[in-house]
Order: structure tokens, then sequence, then C-alpha cells
């Protein structure tokens, strides 16, 4: 079973204008919520550990992960839900956060580390939940709890440096966890912010003293994603999208089909003898589900199956 934590939002995702007005869709989102569904959705066992509100909207989160197969033990409570205010240039988001005093950050470790059991293999945290505040401190907590069970730890820090009013602090706190995590993807935007005046090719041998996971992907967008082996970044092109919406929660379904397709292939606890022909099929998995999210508004990740497990498990 995967353990997931993190913030849960609603999005309000630009969906065009009326009389020079922007009109807005609800969506439920937040990444790490993403992730969780898109796992979910995939027939993989999985369990959300954050609270949501028992508000209208966080009757609607709730609604869309349970129906997406997520456990949800992180319970309910009477904080309003967070919102992002989601605006699209050319099928590319950019991002607006309310989260002061909402339920989502309503933690207590006592809370988390209640949730965790023995049959939990992975826990996922990153994004929005470790920008800064008491509730960011709480994650990184456990996940070093999480680590000292001999459980694996997954990080995609999806860095949003609007709510960041700590770079340094935050900076940080990354690499605190990329030092004890097993899995870790990121985007090349996360990773030019986190290594601030580098290129990439400095930014990724920065990286790679900074973390020894034994899963280490970038995504390029577009361009496809690079994965750590072996001494060296190996390429693999973007899998083709037939028709793009935009690209809210690409990077979250891809992150989920990371850990759905180790979990699936029983790959977990054989990490770092994977060769690089079983981390190209790992990467053209993930790429083939997020281009699949792509051809949907909003985020939207395929079902099992909707996914060629024949071609890439």
């Amino acid at each position: 079973m995967i353990a997931v934590g993190g913030e849960n939002l609603m999005d309000m995702i630009q969906s065009g204008t009326q009389n020079g007005n922007m009109l807005f869709e609800a969506v439920p989102g937040g990444s790490p919520y993403n992730v969780a569904m898109a796992i979910g959705r995939q027939g993989v066992d999985i369990t959300y550990l954050t609270p949501i509100s028992s508000d209208s909207n966080g009757d609607q989160l709730a609604a869309k992960l349970e129906a997406s197969k997520v456990i949800l033990s992180g319970g309910r409570v009477t904080q309003p839900t967070s919102l992002a205010m989601v605006t699209i240039d050319e099928g590319l988001p950019s991002y607006s956060f309310y989260r002061e005093g909402t339920a989502e950050r309503a933690l207590s470790q006592d809370l988390l580390r209640s949730q965790i059991t023995p049959s939990h293999l992975v826990l996922h945290i990153g994004s929005l939940a470790l920008a800064g505040g008491e509730d960011a401190a709480l994650w990184e907590e456990l996940a070093h709890d999480c680590k000292a069970r001999n459980m694996y730890v997954s990080l995609d820090p999806n860095v949003r440096p609007s709510l960041i009013a700590d770079p340094a602090g935050y900076r940080d706190r990354i690499h605190r966890l990329l030092a004890i995590a097993d899995i870790v993807k990121l985007s090349d935007e996360d990773l030019l912010w986190l290594y601030e005046g580098m290129n990439e090719e400095e930014a990724l041998i920065a990286l790679r003293r900074a973390t020894t996971a034994e899963i280490l992907i970038l995504t390029k967008g577009g361009d496809g994603s690079l994965c750590w082996h072996d001494g060296a970044f190996h390429h693999r092109p973007a899998s083709a999208i037939t028709k793009l919406q935009d690209a809210v929660g690409a990077g979250d379904t891809f992150m989920a089909s990371l850990l759905v397709w180790l979990v699936k292939t029983q790959s977990l606890s054989s990490l770092s003898s994977l060769d690089l022909t079983q981390k190209q099929r790992l990467q053209d998995y993930a790429g083939f589900a997020a281009a699949r999210n792509c051809e949907q508004q909003g985020c939207n990740p395929p079902w099992a199956a909707d996914l060629p497990e024949t071609a890439y498990l």
C-alpha cells in the first residue's frame, strides 16, 4: 500500500470569458491529491493522509477520491477548503493559492503517525505541503519517521515559488528530504529554481550530489524526461498527445504512474538493481499516462483500462 500526504484544494480553472470577464470552473485538485487519485485509478492500494474539509468543496474533494478507489484515512474537519486560481496560457497553467487556516493544514504528528501501518510500503509527499509553516515541518518529520520504519520515501517538490516566503529555508528542507528519498521526480522548472543561477547541466550535477535516490527522474514537458542510471542521465521522448487540452495534473499523473509501475512490477525491493531498459519502460509508462491526462481538461488521470500495461510492465 502507498501513503500519500499533502494538500487538497479546489482548483478554480479558467474556462473562458463572457462579456470581458474570465469564467472559472471549480475542479478538485492539489498535487498530492492528484497523485493519490491517479494511483487509485490504476488499481494500486492507496491511502490519503491529509484531512479534508466538511464544507461543500470538501464534499467534492472526498467524493472524487473515493470514486477513484482512494482510502481517506485523514478524516474530515471543519476548517474550509484551500483554493487555487488557475489561469491557462497556451495550455500551460499558472496558479495563485489561498491556504491560511484551511483543512489540509489542520495536522498533528499524532494524526499522521496513527495512519501509517505495517502494510504501507511507500510514503509520497511534496508540493505546497512543504512550502512552509508548521505543517511543512510535520510532513518532513513524518518522512524521517517512515524512513526509520524501512518504508520507501518518494518526493516530488513541485515548487510553487509564489507561496515560498523563505526560499533559503525551503531549499534546506528539500535538500534534507532529498538526502533520505528513495524515489525523486522533479520538473526542469523545479530544478532550476532549487539551484538558482545554474544552468541545467550544473543543476543536475548538484542534484546528484544531494541525493542517493535509486529512482531519479527529471521531467521536461514536451521534451520528455531524463532518468539517472549508471553514472549518467538518459533521455526518453515524450509520449504523443492526440489533442492537447491542458497540462494541469500531467506531472502528478507522471509521478503517480512511476509508483504504480514500481508496485505492479514488484520492483520496490530491488530499486538498486533495475537496469536501463527497465527504467526506460518506467519512463515510457509514466509518460504515456501523463499524455492521456493532457487530452482531458484539468487533472483527469487515466484508469488502468486506458493504459497499455503489456507494453511497459
